[in-house]
């Protein structure tokens, strides 16, 4: 009897033991996975090894749009990584292509980007996957692209095809659309939050990815015409629509989730948006100039940039997030494009807020191309290429640029400088330069480029 009761004590023993060591390995599993991301102190993005990171990138692509995967291959991610030392993409993906039909998933598509992500990876460019729409799908004079045909309400009035083509987001043909995606009609929210969770589980877990853009340039429908409209909007419909959307990728992966307001804020209207709840989570608004991209410069552009910005990082401060600029750009042709991409991205870079600008593509295709066909840097894109502070373990106690350039300030263990192919610094260094700091004093360091 003895000796039952001690093999019985004994059977037990192991199995609880069994469990404890399952437990262990299965909860030191979450956390390493938890580690190894990008995630957010404050106003900083942090990589894994706790340096606070310049995102400082482009976006891949305004063509894919009307294609059915973007058209780079490795060694244009390899150019933008080595030749222009960036080491970001905003990466365009659409609803229409992961779900062409109803309920069927396009994984082919799915494996396209993919392939795109992994020579990031191989390059050491971070990847923000961006599901994109505009004018909900509906195409107007070469924009409009995301939504698929099938999530349109067809009780809706007809699409006008207005011109020039962003008029038509104040049609109610559009408005109607985005009115109905918003109450969840024809439960197609719910279709594009299933669609999300897809991407999420098939490229998530791709270590270049360090987070998600829920939906580019989110359209208020009818509550689009007035201050007080677009604000219970922002704070209400918004907002709901984001906590929904973040409650379920939050079961899939901790990664950094992104978040923006309507395109109107892109030209300096006022920003209402709440932070959404939760944790991980960052601010990717747009800025664009008026004056300055439609016909000739006037002299407000520059008021209009600062009117833009200050009321983008306002949000930022008021919530404690970072900001990065999910868009930017200038048309190449314009008299002054170098002028103002270096205003942009002057106004960027003194305040540490990372940037992606519109778009990677060819001229003469598209007039906010940035590169030519031999993927030399345009106008409106070379002032954006230079020595930046790619990381710093430590603190920054000060930046600034005066054209050719750079000071500055910081404090800690170490900074990572990324130095262009074609704007070495330190003489003629290229690549990754990095600098010891000291934890008790500031140091400065000045670049000429």
């Amino acid at each position: 009897m003895r000796k039952i009761l001690f093999q019985n004590l004994l059977f037990v023993s192991c199995i609880t033991l069994l469990h404890l060591l399952i437990s262990c390995s299965t909860s030191g599993k979450g956390k390493d996975k938890n580690i190894d991301i990008f995630r957010t102190q404050g106003m900083f993005i942090l990589t894994p090894d706790d340096e606070k990171i310049l995102l400082r990138g482009v976006n891949i692509s305004h063509t894919a749009k009307f294609s059915y995967a973007p058209w780079v291959g490795e060694d244009e991610i390899r150019f933008l990584a080595e030749r222009f030392g960036l080491n970001f993409v905003r990466l365009t993906i659409f609803w229409k292509n992961i779900e062409p039909e109803r309920g069927k998933y396009d994984i082919q598509y799915i494996e396209k980007i993919r392939q795109i992500i992994r020579w990031c990876e191989k390059h050491s460019v971070y990847v923000m996957l961006d599901m994109h729409q505009d004018l909900f799908g509906f195409q107007a004079h070469g924009e409009g692209s995301g939504i698929p045909e099938w999530a349109r309400d067809n009780e809706c009035p007809p699409f006008k095809n207005l011109s020039p083509w962003f008029v038509n987001y104040l049609d109610e043909s559009i408005s109607c659309q985005f009115d109905s995606f918003w109450k969840n009609k024809n439960s197609v929210l719910s279709d594009f939050i299933k669609a999300w969770i897809l991407i999420v589980k098939e490229l998530g877990q791709e270590k270049a990815v360090i987070g998600f853009d829920i939906i580019n340039e989110p359209w208020p429908g009818s509550y689009w015409k007035d201050d007080e409209s677009r604000k219970y909007w922002e704070q209400n419909i918004l907002t709901e629509f984001y906590n929904q959307i973040i409650k379920e990728i939050r079961k899939y992966s901790g990664k950094i989730i992104f978040y923006e307001t309507h395109p109107l804020s892109d030209f300096g209207t006022v920003v209402n948006i709440l932070k959404p709840e939760g944790e991980n989570l960052a601010y990717a608004p747009h800025i664009y100039t008026i004056t300055g991209t439609v016909g000739s410069s006037g002299p407000r552009w520059n008021q209009e940039i600062d009117l833009t910005f200050s009321n983008h990082y306002t949000h930022a401060q008021k919530y404690n997030v970072p900001m990065v600029i999910g868009e930017y750009g200038i048309g190449y042709e314009h008299p002054i494009a170098g002028e103002i991409s270096r205003y942009f991205i002057d106004k960027f870079d003194e305040n540490f807020v990372g940037s992606a600008i519109w778009s990677f593509d060819k001229a003469p295709y598209y007039d906010l191309a940035i590169v030519d066909e031999y993927l030399n840097p345009l106008t409106n894109f070379s002032t954006v290429i230079r020595p930046y502070p790619e990381k710093v373990k430590g603190e920054i106690l000060e930046i600034d640029y005066d054209k050719s350039k750079l000071r500055i300030k910081v404090q800690g263990d170490y900074i990572i400088f990324s130095c262009p192919q074609i704007k070495p610094c330190f003489g003629d260094k290229i690549g990754k330069i990095k600098f010891e700091l000291d934890r008790n004093k500031p140091v400065d360091i000045e670049i000429s480029f």
